[in-house]
């Protein structure tokens, strides 16, 4: 994994500025790449690289990179999980490749098959800069899924187009002010985490998943080349999944470097376990545990790894822990979160066992329908199209009276049931799924209007159309997809996990596997014994299948006990904001104390607060 960074302009040359911009962030960036850095520039372009060395650990593997001629350069994140088959390819085509690297492939790739030839063949998780010196432009693009992560600021007027892994190395540079994006801020505290294509600053976008973008004199133009597809698979054959998810983990397992596994005691982690085990016989695992033993799956994770005859590290973390690496656990963040503390102790137990890669479950929930919502859509299909076909006034009284209700009982949940009023569309059943504050405590935090507040809500909504789908249930997951996971999890894993330069990969998320699992039909995602059982019966253990007969508990910390402890203290940070209104701030934390308000709310406050 590495921290990319670059500045192009094609209307006039670039010089020393753009060049010290480069390796300002690239410097800002070295938690990403500890393992070396590199700048190239010509009078157009600046590329800069920051490695973490995981594939072809030489100097030959050192970037930017670049073609034989040096006519082709490329600055990237990531890993190709088929990058083998593509050098075979390539060099049968006549290429001659100079490093054992995967990154060698884009360069040749791109000159073999061009852009979009090139992007329809990778299989992995990348973001990346190619730069086309004969033809006098750069493609940027980014995985199908986003699992790493690409911003860029572009400036029409001046003709410049920046770009980095991470926003605060753009500030960092000078390309931009560090201005709160305030339709951003709405967005994160509607759901929890900034809805892309924007981002908390003003002038910084992120380039969205299965996305690509060309630069050029003529400007800056931007195209999806992927998109999740729910069409039926056919007829399904089980044994295809399972030699699917195997491909992948074989493919995942390939490091130069220490790899390991995070285990908690759900199905995801434990099933990569079984699944590693046909290729390593010798696998690291790591997990974390508290003492307070409800919140703890240590027991369950030590289990499956003496089953599995794993090496096994575990750590301890404590509120006097979390206290102690909340400077560092805000310092990391790149973007407002309302979670990620756990990934933050995990990546740190990786790197404290001397490990620099880890595969991690993420996604396994959203491919496989493992959230209650899913059964709970499954249950209520009639009484949804009963909904759906009441008059609307009648929709509208229902739904006023929950809200208000919500609001006098505290009752977030039903609070944010004000996203049906125009009916259970899947926009609006997300929101009621997922939503973060609803959306009058987003408006009395910020002073807005509700027509202001309804806008931004529109606006990030729009974002995720374009599901294919006409299944309720598909169309949450499509939104789950592009919000949820992208814009929450796979974001605070690839920075949490880049605080501690550790690579984490998510191999149920492999672009087969997806495009196989997606078009499966739901009702064989689901069923009322175990957790999953699409998945649990194409692993084949019986160790997996008593995880997923277990109640699904997630991966969750004892925050809301912790920062009890710590409320004075927490409190002061939360109101600290420059960029809240004070008095609601303090009404929110009073609600927290008095157990009327989920701690992941009031964690963003404190979060928030960091900002100011």
């Amino acid at each position: 994994m590495c921290g990319i960074a670059g500045v192009a302009n094609f209307q006039e040359p670039v010089g020393l500025a753009e060049q010290a911009a480069v390796e300002r962030m690239a410097e800002s960036q070295i938690h990403r790449g500890p393992d070396g850095g590199g700048i190239f520039f010509d009078d157009h372009v600046v590329l800069g690289h920051r490695r973490l060395s995981i594939i072809d650990v030489s100097d030959d593997g050192k970037q930017p990179m670049s073609n034989e001629t040096g006519s082709i350069w490329v600055t990237f994140n990531g890993e190709i999980y088929n990058y083998r088959e593509l050098r075979q390819d390539l060099q049968s085509a006549g290429h001659r490749f100079q490093s054992a690297s995967d990154t060698e492939v884009l360069v040749h790739g791109y000159e073999q098959w061009g852009e979009t030839g090139l992007l329809r063949k990778l299989r992995g998780m990348f973001a990346f800069a190619i730069y086309d010196g004969p033809r006098r432009k750069v493609i940027v693009a980014r995985d199908r899924l986003g699992i790493k992560p690409l911003y860029y600021a572009h400036d029409a007027k001046s003709g410049r187009l920046a770009f980095a892994s991470e926003v605060k190395a753009l500030a960092a540079a000078g390309v931009v002010e560090s201005k709160t994006d305030r339709k951003a801020l709405s967005g994160f505290l509607l759901f929890g985490s900034v809805p892309s294509p924007r981002t908390i600053l003003t002038g910084v976008l992120c380039l969205n998943p299965g996305h690509y973008m060309v630069f050029d004199a003529g400007g800056l133009n931007i195209e999806r080349y992927w998109d999740l597809d729910y069409s039926s698979a056919g007829a399904f054959a089980p044994e295809a999944l399972t030699e699917t998810l195997l491909d992948s983990t074989r493919r995942h397992l390939v490091s130069d470097v220490p790899l390991g596994v995070f285990l908690s005691g759900g199905v995801d982690s434990a099933g990569l376990v079984a699944l590693s085990r046909h290729f390593e016989q010798r696998l690291k695992t790591l997990t974390i545990s508290f003492t307070e033993a409800e919140y703890s799956e240590a027991p369950q994770a030590r289990e499956i790894a003496n089953h599995f005859e794993t090496e096994h590290h575990e750590l301890r973390v404590s509120s006097q822990d979390f206290i102690q690496e909340l400077p560092k656990i805000l310092q990391a963040m790149d973007q407002p979160t309302n979670d990620g503390v756990n990934t933050y102790f995990v990546a740190r137990a990786a790197k404290e066992a001397g490990l620099t890669v880890v595969l991690s479950g993420a996604g396994g929930d959203e491919l496989f329908w493992g959230y209650p919502h899913y059964h709970w859509l499954a249950r209520n299909q009639g009484k949804l199209g009963a909904f759906a076909s009441a008059p609307e006034f009648l929709r509208r009284i229902f739904v006023g009276t929950a809200v208000a209700a919500g609001r006098l009982r505290g009752r977030e949940s039903w609070m944010r049931l004000g996203a049906l009023r125009s009916g259970p569309a899947p926009e609006g059943l997300y929101m009621a799924f997922r939503g973060f504050f609803a959306s009058p405590q987003a408006q009395r935090l910020l002073g807005n209007s509700t027509a202001e507040m309804n806008g931004f809500m529109a606006e990030a909504l729009e974002e995720m159309r374009g599901s294919k789908s006409t299944s309720r249930s598909a169309g949450v997951n499509y939104i789950e997809f592009k919000r949820y996971l992208h814009d929450q999890l796979l974001r605070d894993t690839d920075v949490f996990g880049m605080a501690h330069s550790i690579e984490v990969r998510v191999p149920y998320l492999d672009d087969e596997v997806v495009s196989l699992a997606a078009r499966l039909p739901g009702e064989l995602k689901m069923s009322a014994k175990m957790n999953k059982p699409l998945l649990v019966a194409a692993i084949g253990d019986a160790m997996i299948e008593e995880a997923a007969r277990r109640p699904k508990r997630g991966f969750s910390f004892p925050m809301a006990n912790w920062m009890k402890e710590r409320t004075s203290a927490l409190r002061e940070m939360a109101m600290a904001t420059n960029i809240l209104e004070r008095d609601e701030v303090g009404q929110m934390w009073s609600a927290f104390e008095q157990g009327r308000l989920h701690w992941s709310r009031a964690w963003s406050l404190v979060v928030l607060g960091a900002r100011a």
